[in-house]
């Protein structure tokens, strides 16, 4: 069952989405796409608003929105995720992207473009044809997501695969700066029963969920204990998503 995100929620969580215009600071010649227009084209396809953020708190910023359709066949334990990106003040192009929502976790990844091609549309519309057309295509590249999922499913690794897998990927969360130092037990502790196990699926996702959700005590190069942060920006998030996806793959 897919729960639809409610107005107020979705205008809480980004209210660029209900933008009436584009930024004043824009040119007449800029064509202005409401997100809300294209957010109702899909749901008269079936799908629904799960989750939606922004860049900032302007009205005119960089915004995501994730949807799902329920019509759609799931992943293993994931829904499949339409990513809509748009922007009112001319910083970012309108895309539409694949995401999978993991249903034990209610955790979003972002499946990176050589899994799922990412549609770019120019500022002028979209109409009813597109939004099926992207449907339609979301339902051909399921068979090629699910064999991705399936491999990750099946690939067992080693305890020291496991701990490497952990030291990569703390190269990419800590993409700049220095990386800070963690218990490696704790960090890689299943949250719940359904991620106990060594898999590549399993061991991918407990690490994803403990770089974006944060929490872990960690300490910096001089021994100072702090705190692993929450990551906020969707851009963050979708970049960590996206490089540990094809870490993850190399280690099949």
């Amino acid at each position: 069952m897919i729960h639809s995100l409610s107005p107020f929620n979705l205008k809480e969580a980004a209210p660029a989405i209900f933008a009436s215009s584009y930024s004043p600071k824009l040119s007449d010649k800029y064509s202005f796409v409401p997100t809300m227009e294209i957010i109702e084209k899909f749901e008269s396809e079936g799908w629904k608003v799960m989750s939606a953020n922004q860049l900032g708190k302007g009205q005119f910023n960089p915004h995501q929105v994730r949807m799902g359709n329920g019509q759609l066949a799931q992943v293993g334990d994931s829904i499949l995720q339409a990513i809509v990106q748009n922007s009112h003040n001319g910083t970012r192009q309108l895309t539409i992207g694949a995401g999978l929502y993991r249903l034990v976790c209610s955790n979003g990844l972002t499946i990176p473009t050589s899994v799922a091609d990412e549609i770019t549309i120019r500022h002028k519309g979209i109409d009813m044809g597109e939004v099926r057309r992207i449907t339609d295509q979301f339902a051909e590249r399921l068979p090629l997501i699910t064999k991705s999922v399936d491999k990750f499913q099946t690939r067992e690794l080693s305890e020291n695969e496991v701990v490497d897998f952990v030291n990569q990927s703390a190269m990419i969360r800590w993409a700049s700066g220095s990386i800070p130092s963690f218990n490696m037990d704790s960090f890689l502790e299943p949250q719940r029963d359904g991620d106990v196990g060594n898999t590549m699926w399993k061991v991918f996702n407990r690490v994803q969920e403990k770089f974006v959700r944060g929490g872990e005590v960690t300490r910096n190069q001089r021994g100072r204990q702090g705190t692993m942060r929450t990551l906020k920006s969707f851009d963050t998030v979708n970049r960590i998503n996206t490089k540990l996806w094809e870490l993850a793959d190399s280690f099949c």
